[in-house]
Formats: C-alpha cells, structure tokens, sequence
C-alpha cells in the first residue's frame, strides 16, 4: 500500500516521502516556480507537439520532481505521475510538469535542510531552503 509522509512544507514547496508497504520508495518535491515554463520544457512530451502560442500562456509551472536512487520500475513511474498528477490546480494560467531523477546517495542522509538543499541542487532547482531555528521546524512542518 502507497502512503505518504510530509517531511516539509514551505509556502513554494513540499517535500515527500512516499512509502510502499512502509518502505521509502521515493522522495516527491513538488515546487512552485512562479514561471512559466523555460525553453528546455518546451521540449519535452507533450508540450513538443503543443503550438507554441498556448504554451506561452501558462504563466506558472509547477514542477513535480520524483527522485529514487536508482530508475524506477515502470509500475511505480506510472503510479507516482498518476498519483502526483492530481495534487496541482490546472487553470489556463498554470500547470505543471512532472519529471524522474536519480541521486545515487540520496538515502545515505538525514532529512535535513542540508540533504534537502542537496536534493534540490541535484534536481536543477534554484530553490535554496534557509536555515531556521528548530521551533520554526516543527510549525512548518505542520498542516
């Protein structure tokens, strides 16, 4: 069974653990880029067969990245994009994206803002968490 676990949310990004069965199958950050999206994106499926005039439209990309350290297996690829699909809010102003990546050491740390900031450096995001102090931990962490 699928399950998953908030180990942060900040105003433009959460990160998760999702869980197979009680064990960590993936890290899930998804992350809002107040962008649109860049030239890079415009290449990928479907938006190369998209015109051009509608993906210009889209003013912000949310961007979903699903992070293992080793490839995913195709059920799990599936399941993750369908499951993480249905988190953003499309409108004609926004979307998202949706893409794997593999960081070989990615369980040999800690859940903290280092490995975080390493994760995202991994990911090519520009998102950088600062430090807070531990009670600022605990109420962001929180609902």
């Amino acid at each position: 069974m699928i399950s998953l676990s908030r180990i942060l949310k900040l105003r433009d990004l959460e990160i998760f653990h999702v869980l197979n069965n009680g064990n960590i199958l993936a890290y899930v950050i998804i992350e809002d880029t107040k962008n649109p999206f860049t030239e890079e994106d415009k290449k990928m499926e479907p938006l190369c067969y998209m015109d051009e005039k509608d993906i210009n439209e889209i003013l912000n990309v949310i961007r979903i990245s699903l992070i293992n350290d080793e490839t995913f297996i195709k059920e799990d690829s599936i399941t993750l994009r369908e499951y993480f699909s249905v988190f953003v809010n499309n409108t004609n102003l926004t979307n998202f994206i949706i893409k794997e990546y593999i960081q070989e050491d990615l369980y040999d740390n800690d859940d903290n803002i280092e490995s975080f900031n390493k994760i995202l450096q991994n990911i090519g995001s520009s998102y950088i968490i600062e430090e807070f102090d531990e009670i600022n931990w605990i109420y962001l962490s929180q609902d």
